[in-house]
């Protein structure tokens, strides 16, 4: 689908017909056990699901946070901490082994089991108390081939979340946009719009015990932790069985109308520096032609409103 065409009339709210969007259609298939939490994450790209997480989880995954917090390479700052980013090979693996372990007793409270796999790992997500420890607005990066398939992170958190110490924001119903070619090693389509995206945020506080659940391609932004305590959280990738893994990468040495595909597995994240280009000679790859989502501010704002107005 060419998502700009005619775009003055496609954006119009009344002339949206969500079912004739492809990436709406493909999650359709829900991996929920709940129907009302399908619904709920197919309009808005996000939802809340209360009471799944119990205090022994938690306790586990904040035994092994102290652990990896003492290897080299762990370095707590003033900013927001993704322990997936980190370079050593050790803090991944841990973090892997207490995710995979757990997520053996949680995932079956929400999901399908029979769609779903329990090996998909995921990510410490450390907010220091500073001012400075906000995540600016952003999609991440693209994990499967989303022009077939979708997938989903559970993003667990420690403690209630206020809007004191750093609550999570959406941009409602951007899960469905089409922007499909995210990574560290793809240019962000948005980033001129970031101002703009900011004004159409939805806070969202959860309670210690509740998870959210969203997609990767939503747009969201995380405010900064102004109260006195680390605010701890964990992320669970939940994958189709039998998923493959992908990763673009920009190379500006083929042109701006094509990029780089990689298929990849979960070895390539325990040890790329998510700067370079991929190794090819290790990793296949298919060279794919590039989606350019350059709007301007009227396009966009279209599009916010279009998306966010649409009833199911």
């Amino acid at each position: 689908m060419n998502i700009f065409k005619n775009i003055k009339e496609f954006f119009k709210p009344s002339r949206v017909n969500i079912e004739d969007n492809p990436y709406y259609q493909i999650r359709k298939d829900s991996f929920f056990l709940n129907e009302d939490d399908h619904k709920a994450y197919l309009e808005k790209g996000y939802c809340v699901i209360k009471d799944v997480v119990c205090n022994k989880e938690i306790e586990d995954f904040l035994k092994v946070f102290g652990e990896i917090s003492d290897l080299d390479g762990f370095e707590l700052d003033k900013h927001l901490l993704n322990s997936g980013r980190l370079f050593n090979p050790e803090i991944r693996r841990k973090t892997q082994e207490v995710i995979n372990m757990n997520a053996k007793t949680i995932l079956p409270r929400m999901f399908q089991m029979d769609k779903i796999d329990v090996h998909t790992g995921g990510a410490y997500q450390v907010k220091p108390p500073h001012v400075q420890s906000d995540l600016l607005i952003h999609q991440d990066s693209t994990v499967i081939d989303e022009e077939k398939d979708y997938c989903l992170f559970v993003w667990i958190p420690f403690c209630d979340i206020t809007e004191e110490n750093g609550p999570i924001s959406f941009v409602e119903g951007s899960h469905l946009w089409g922007n499909t070619q995210r990574s560290l090693g793809v240019p962000w389509q948005f980033k001129n719009h970031i101002p703009t995206l900011y004004k159409h945020t939805n806070t969202v506080c959860i309670n210690k015990g509740d998870v959210l659940v969203f997609d990767p391609a939503t747009i969201h932004a995380s405010a900064p932790n102004l109260s006195k305590f680390i605010r701890h959280a964990i992320t669970i990738t939940v994958l189709r069985k039998d998923y493959q893994l992908v990763y673009y990468f920009r190379n500006p040495s083929i042109g701006d109308e094509l990029i780089e595909k990689y298929y990849v597995n979960e070895e390539f994240y325990y040890h790329y520096d998510f700067n370079s280009k991929p190794d090819e000679e290790k990793w296949p790859k298919e060279v794919v032609p590039f989606k350019s989502f350059d709007i301007s501010k009227r396009q966009l704002i279209q599009l916010i409103k279009a998306y966010s107005s649409v009833k199911k």
